[in-house]
């Protein structure tokens, strides 16, 4: 499903897309993939969408539509951060259009324009660009900071042929520094659906709360940098578990049910 949204709605989604449908890969929560699936998918038309990678309030990059005022889709830098890309002199920068599969790492080529990397303007009248002819889920590739560490993802995109809009439908990272990573990896799962059937979590009032069909035994929550902060033993199908000292970001939790864990992501406010 597509729609168009406001600014507001989507600066709204981009700062706390941690609480769609978005599930990080792994038993061990240090060095994995960290995915947030825009559910539904968001279609922006002559404004912009901010993306905010790890959930952390700071704003990596920002993608502009200028529709009806010169049809072009661009993607601005924040923070020194970069695009898997090209330069060719000036503004002339355009980002690599990646298929599923494609690495994305150190051994890339990337772009730190301080103003902005055209994706289409103009139907592609910049020959340059390789986001032509209408694309759809294609990635960009990114080289992000977070605490003077680099970090590697992607954001998946549709752009039209004629640049009138864009649609993005997720992005994910790889928590762990100077680590590569492939266009379109959400993580593996790698659990038990039958163990896990019928869970559920949610945040209210500075608890975690957790639902399953079958008794949880326990549970460990890290920071997106894969250090511990919280363990606890569990023994019930509802859990709740206090977070409230815990500081505002985004964090990943393994809860182990039958010796299976179920890697999950959750925002602290």
């Amino acid at each position: 499903m597509k729609k168009t949204t406001s600014q507001n709605l989507s600066k709204k989604l981009a700062k706390y897309g941690a609480l769609s449908l978005a599930i990080a890969g792994v038993s061990n929560a240090a060095g994995q993939v960290v995915y947030t699936d825009i559910d539904p998918d968001e279609t922006i038309d002559d404004t912009n969408f901010e993306v905010d990678m790890n959930a952390d309030g700071t704003v990596d990059f920002t993608i502009h539509n200028e529709g009806a005022g010169g049809l072009a889709v661009r993607i601005y830098n924040d923070q020194s951060n970069s695009v898997l890309g090209q330069n060719f002199g000036g503004n002339y920068n355009y980002p690599t259009v990646l298929n599923e599969g494609d690495s994305i790492g150190p051994g890339n080529s990337f772009t730190m324009h301080p103003n902005y990397q055209t994706l289409n303007w103009n139907s592609c009248a910049y020959t340059n660009s390789q986001w032509c002819g209408g694309q759809v889920d294609k990635y960009v590739g990114l080289r992000f900071n977070v605490g003077g560490n680099q970090h590697y993802g992607w954001i998946q995109l549709d752009v039209p042929a004629d640049a009138s809009t864009f649609t993005i439908k997720g992005f994910a990272f790889d928590a762990t520094p100077d680590t590569e990573i492939a266009a379109g990896d959400q993580g593996t799962l790698g659990v038990d659906d039958n163990l896990f059937a019928n869970f559920n979590y949610f945040v209210n009032n500075g608890q975690l709360n957790l639902v399953a069909a079958t008794a949880m035994e326990n549970i460990s929550i890290y920071s997106i940098t894969g250090q511990q902060v919280a363990n606890k033993a569990l023994s019930g199908t509802n859990e709740l578990v206090d977070i409230a000292t815990l500081t505002s970001g985004v964090y990943l939790a393994n809860v182990t049910i039958e010796g299976t864990k179920k890697t999950i992501k959750f925002v602290k406010k």
